[in-house]
């Protein structure tokens, strides 16, 4: 079975994080945990290739659907990595470089400069739009999706707007100042977005991931994905979301203006430059790792004269 960019894409994350995991597995036993599944993870692509049979429905999901699981999987253990190694050390260097260039920390002044319950919540809720975006827009497009072609194109583009991010935080973890600051107190702290913005912060953010802003990468890749995939009225709102969510990973106090300024280079760079390389490559020379069998015929008989 030719194998897809998103593979091979896998697999060099996978060697990434062993890379990242085996000087800590002398002394941390979370990283022999944690190394295991990644050189497990290094045999997909041999396994791929050698599956020769025509795939079910399911079966097809499966094989081109995998990497989407596996990113919730790398998110939860970058949380565990900077647990481990620290972040502070990145964090003090980022704030410095923030203040150098912008003479002080838009992300602990702005808040507390417009803290009105009305705009705050709507900074909030445009902060919470990147969830719903997240949910809606693979799942639109995988519906509306004609081919395998569409399907794998969605897929790849999740996958490098996110497995680019990690490898940052994975050699750099920063918490962004909502970890290095106080955090603003104010009327709009019980508004509805802020609490639930909060709780969902409390239940799933992983400590490591502030530079590049991956809100941000990922809300310019679900644009992107909306805007190839979707009806126009409806890749129309997912680019005003994506424009909303910029500034407001920095009022919300979760990013500095660096981390989301990165994310919005990195998003654009993944979606307009590396994708369409990778797919380029491919269309030139299918990939597989294994060598197509070739049937060899019984010689026949010479007719006769």
């Amino acid at each position: 079975m030719p194998l897809l960019p998103v593979d091979w894409l896998m697999a060099l994350y996978n060697v990434v994080m062993i890379a990242v995991w085996l000087p800590l597995a002398a002394t941390e036993p979370a990283a022999r945990w944690l190394l295991a599944p990644h050189v497990a993870g290094l045999a997909v692509p041999l396994l791929l290739a050698e599956a020769r049979r025509p795939l079910s429905r399911f079966g097809a999901l499966v094989r081109e659907g995998y990497p989407l699981a596996w990113l919730a999987a790398f998110w939860s253990e970058l949380d565990i990595h900077a647990v481990l190694v620290g972040s502070r050390a990145n964090d003090t260097v980022l704030a410095a470089v923030e203040q150098l260039l912008f003479h002080g920390s838009l992300a602990q002044a702005w808040q507390p400069a417009m803290h009105g319950v009305g705009f705050s919540e709507a900074m909030e809720g445009l902060y919470f739009s990147y969830y719903l975006l997240m949910i809606g827009v693979p799942i639109w497009a995988f519906l509306r999706a004609r081919d395998r072609e569409d399907t794998a194109d969605v897929v790849l583009r999740l996958s490098l707007a996110y497995v680019v991010s990690f490898v940052i935080f994975a050699a750099a973890p920063t918490a962004g100042p909502m970890y290095l600051y106080p955090r603003f107190v104010g009327e709009n702290a019980h508004g509805f977005f802020r609490t639930l913005n909060d709780v969902l912060r409390a239940s799933g953010d992983a400590a490591g991931t502030g530079f590049p802003s991956s809100h941000v990468t990922g809300v310019i890749g679900l644009a992107w994905i909306a805007w190839r995939h979707l009806p126009r009225p409806a890749a129309w709102v997912a680019a005003v979301v994506a424009a909303g969510v910029v500034p407001a990973t920095v009022y919300t106090q979760n990013h500095f203006v660096l981390d989301s300024l990165a994310g919005l280079v990195l998003g654009v760079s993944v979606q307009a430059g590396l994708e369409p390389v990778l797919l380029r490559l491919r269309a030139a020379r299918p990939t597989r790792l294994t060598r197509p069998r070739v049937r060899v015929l019984p010689p026949t008989e010479p007719e006769a004269a």
